[in-house]
């Protein structure tokens, strides 16, 4: 029996809100004009380490025994969860490792080294990061600290479906949909528990990258799948195999359909929320936008809430995306 419901996601807020920001969720006239619907976007870009990680991160670590926080920790990650684990690790005075793909995007990698762990890389394509973090915890004895596929983990990102609630309440607005980017399924697990407590008649959809949509398989197939890709995505914090059994046993019940974006639906997101509402937001921040900017039409006259899940992108790349690359 799962303990990831609104009373656990209340709690858990509590114990984490004085470590996180309460982000915005905001809506802009000229664009609910435009595509007749009214659309309030979550900007997780402006969280602490630039993504929603931060909260599922300070919601494990702040519940570690003593005796667990002196053996320190380790996670694996593709980026954002390893920049949230260390820097929480860091507040709450705890050694990290952190196992990061060197592909990761430096800003990722630059961050996760400056707020102390130790990092150790490996190749997305060839290795298993999960394996190696496994070993290095059955050596050394440090805790393991999954990026999705734990309670803890998923109730804690589920307090941004919280902050959703409490400011649709403060408008009076009822949502009809709610898009969320999707990887392992931690997030749209843990918001979209809390959501459709108060929202039964929520449709939730999942949002993923080309060549990476597991999480729409395995619901489709009705069993976890487990993929393969050999092409790239420029969705770099999207590129999970296979989401996690716990994530994908809530999600196959509140999910109403999985989304797929292309990257240049998602570079196309990304100018969009950048040259209309001044934000900042990595690819994988961007899919749910580009998969409502793709599918506008299936959304009119609709409230659609919109989840920017992060912002951690290379100046660099997003220079270029930015010039239409």
């Amino acid at each position: 029996m799962t303990n990831i419901n609104s009373n656990s996601i209340k709690s858990a807020h509590k114990r984490i809100k004085e470590y996180i920001l309460e982000t915005p969720l905001i809506t802009n006239i000229k664009i609910n004009k435009k595509y007749g619907s009214q659309i309030y976007f979550k900007l997780e870009n402006k969280q602490k380490t630039g993504s929603f990680k931060v909260r599922g991160a300070f919601n494990k670590l702040l519940q570690l025994k003593n005796e667990e926080k002196k053996k320190g920790i380790v996670a694996y990650s593709s980026g954002n969860h390893g920049q949230a684990v260390s820097y929480a690790s860091k507040i709450l005075g705890i050694d990290s490792v952190v196992v990061m793909p060197n592909d990761a995007p430096k800003i990722k990698l630059k961050n996760t080294k400056k707020h102390g762990a130790r990092l150790v890389l490996f190749n997305r394509f060839t290795e298993d990061r999960e394996k190696i973090a496994m070993n290095i915890s059955k050596k050394s004895g440090r805790i393991l600290i999954r990026p999705f596929n734990d309670e803890d983990i998923i109730i804690g990102q589920g307090t941004a479906g919280l902050e959703i609630k409490t400011k649709l309440k403060e408008k009076k607005i009822i949502p009809d949909i709610y898009l969320c980017c999707c990887s392992g399924g931690g997030l749209i697990a843990g918001t979209s528990s809390y959501l459709k407590n108060f929202y039964p008649q929520l449709s939730v959809y999942s949002v993923e990258p080309q060549y990476y949509d597991d999480m729409r398989m395995s619901i489709n197939r009705g069993k976890l799948v487990a993929i393969n890709p050999k092409r790239k995505t420029i969705c770099d914090a999207l590129t999970v195999k296979k989401a996690g059994n716990l994530t994908f046993k809530i999600n196959k019940k509140i999910l109403k359909k999985g989304l797929v974006v292309t990257d240049s639906e998602v570079k196309k997101a990304i100018r969009f929320l950048k040259n209309k509402i001044g934000i900042i937001s990595e690819p994988g921040g961007a899919a749910p936008t580009a998969a409502f900017l793709s599918r506008s039409h299936d959304f009119y006259g609709k409230v659609v809430v919109v989840m920017v899940s992060g912002g951690n992108i290379d100046k660099t790349f997003f220079k270029k995306i930015l010039n239409y690359d």
